[in-house]
């Protein structure tokens, strides 16, 4: 892994064998000459054998394997550290791998980036943005979270718990080794937070789409987690 790129993608996975490769097409579209770098937690329906036969005829397309499930916060904390030291991206994007971030949106991000932000976020919750097939409890449930979020840790963002972001190398970087106390989905929040001094931020409106395969990680119980773990954030 000595080659460099301008961008990294970091996807973490857990069950995602159906889509993989259609996020592979889907990046390979609208950000080619991009590393795609996958960080699976030995997901039982073989994802790891199907990102490491991608990678066969796709050099870009790389695979981390990590020993079980430890958290998508520490998934993306582990594939930022290995991006950064494997292929010196000067931008490290993170979004997750059941195509509901659409692989479209990522030359905005990247553009946002590359046009002088620090960090740029997807947002469903500035003008242009949304998501398509939530309920009123999915709603509900999201936008009391971010409100918590962001009243807790007094961020300005709009949608602080999205995982659709680009940064540069050195605030990817200062996310990588800041030592989160953030395993789970809290991680976007606390990253946030991190990076909330001297940083640009900027939001980039996109649709959160269906999952097209599998099934959805939220639970009750990961909302739970997420609540306690702000108000820890936030003291």
């Amino acid at each position: 892994m000595g080659d460099a790129y301008e961008v990294c993608v970091v996807v973490p996975t857990f069950n995602e064998a159906e889509n993989v490769r259609a996020l592979v097409e889907g990046v390979k579209a609208n950000l080619a000459g991009a590393a795609l770098l996958f960080v699976d937690d030995s997901s039982p329906d073989g994802t790891s054998e199907v990102i490491a036969e991608i990678a066969k005829s796709e050099p870009w397309v790389r695979l981390k394997s990590r020993a079980g499930k430890m958290g998508i916060g520490s998934a993306y904390q582990d594939g930022f550290r290995e991006a950064i030291a494997a292929l010196s991206p000067a931008i490290v994007v993170e979004m997750d791998a059941d195509l509901q971030h659409p692989p479209s949106v990522l030359p905005r991000l990247v553009g946002a980036v590359r046009a002088g932000a620090d960090v740029a976020v997807g947002s469903r919750y500035v003008p242009g943005g949304g998501a398509e097939g939530w309920g009123l409890w999915r709603r509900a449930v999201s936008r009391g979270a971010n409100a918590y979020a962001r009243a807790a840790l007094r961020l300005s963002v709009k949608d602080v718990t999205s995982g659709f972001r680009a940064y540069t190398r050195a605030a990817a970087e200062e996310v990588a080794t800041a030592g989160l106390p953030a395993r789970g989905f809290e991680f976007q929040v606390a990253a946030l937070k991190a990076l909330k001094t001297n940083t640009k931020t900027v939001e980039v409106p996109y649709t959160f789409t269906p999952r097209r395969s599998g099934k959805s990680k939220l639970g009750l119980g990961d909302m739970a987690r997420f609540f306690v773990a702000v108000l820890r954030l936030a003291f």
